[in-house]
């Protein structure tokens, strides 16, 4: 009878291990693209032959021509986290270009032109459109995002009123803010909604009135990723808001920096990769 070395046996025991891990991860892999559309927002989800939308960047965006290396088919959800025009301005043509199942919406309105024509545009799709609220579930084939934000009764600032998206992928959890300012990280601090994650899409391009340090002290993100434009006129992102993120040990990387930002992940592990 042959006789093994306990070292080999324990080889052999964690490699028997990491096989069946493996092959218990069933999870195809997700791609997320934080676009760089200048000074706006704009992220791309896509799994398999499941594409959704949070925000458009603004109208100069030509985010329409980044969907395209990306879509097959029809969108199946558009989220437009509030009706700023630098978030809703390039869902203009996405919707011309663009078969969409779903469209979210967070109830808030405003007065300009982007706006009046996004409407007019969402109206014409003919697709189901719907309010979020805190405690809704976005669920599309493969990804289920927990709404967070904003509450039953809107604030009068239009980015307190942001959809914020909880998003967990097996082990790995992303939080998408849109320009979510303290206010509402505030309220859903209090409400008990936030947890640990691994990705933070920083919420205002980086702004001095968001990621406050009650709300990083919560969320505690491996990654934080901000879209802003180059140079632009807002001195986005602020440096405190840097400082904050940094002093908690987050990776942190920027459009303006970097350009497109993707993360892959199989929702065990993921990886970032940038443009530039």
């Amino acid at each position: 009878m042959r006789r093994y070395s306990p070292l080999f046996l324990l080889a052999t025991l964690v490699t028997m291990l990491l096989v069946l891990g493996c092959a218990n991860n069933n999870h195809p892999k997700l791609r997320v693209h934080f676009v760089d559309v200048g000074q706006g927002d704009s992220i791309l989800l896509d799994l398999d032959e499941t594409e959704v939308l949070i925000d458009g960047g603004p109208k100069s965006s030509d985010v329409d021509t980044y969907l395209e290396n990306y879509v097959d088919g029809s969108l199946e959800a558009i989220i437009a986290t509030h009706p700023d025009a630098d978030h809703i301005g390039g869902l203009i043509a996405v919707l011309d270009t663009f078969k969409v199942e779903e469209i979210w919406l967070n109830g808030d309105a405003s007065e300009s032109n982007v706006y009046s024509e996004f409407m007019d545009k969402v109206n014409a799709e003919n697709a189901e459109s719907k309010e979020a609220r805190r405690g809704d579930t976005i669920a599309l084939d493969g990804l289920n995002f927990d709404v967070l934000n904003p509450v039953e009764h809107l604030f009068s600032d239009r980015n307190r009123n942001s959809i914020v998206l909880m998003l967990s992928y097996g082990d790995i959890d992303f939080l998408f803010t849109g320009d979510a300012e303290e206010e509402a990280e505030a309220s859903m601090i209090a409400d008990g909604v936030l947890t640990h994650i691994e990705i933070l899409k920083v919420s205002h391009h980086g702004s001095r009135t968001s990621s406050s340090q009650a709300f990083l002290d919560v969320v505690q993100p491996e990654v934080a990723i901000y879209i802003a434009g180059m140079n632009n006129q807002y001195g986005h992102p602020h440096e405190e808001t840097l400082a904050r993120l940094y002093d908690i040990g987050a990776d942190l990387y920027g459009t303006d920096v970097s350009g497109d930002i993707i993360v892959t992940t199989d929702g065990e592990t993921y990886n970032v990769s940038t443009e530039h």
